[in-house]
């Protein structure tokens, strides 16, 4: 019974560190190929506000209301 139980925590064990080779090399280096894609899209699609320098340049001035009779 010993036998059987060490045999199976071997196997256990083995898959383990061979689950784990997998996600430091091959797994990482899936990632590290596409890492400069995502950069170069997120850079060209910008969605978002920009302060701008002068901004009473881009308002339009409000024009005076006159009161109605």
């Amino acid at each position: 019974m010993k036998r059987r139980l060490r045999r199976i925590a071997n196997f256990f064990a083995f898959n383990l560190l061979f689950f784990a080779l997998y996600l430091n090399f091959i797994h990482k280096d899936k990632a590290g190929t596409t890492v400069p894609d995502q950069t170069v899209q997120a850079t060209t699609s910008f969605k978002g506000t920009v302060l701008v320098n002068n901004p009473e340049k881009y308002l339009e001035p409000k024009a005076p209301v006159a009161p109605q009779q």
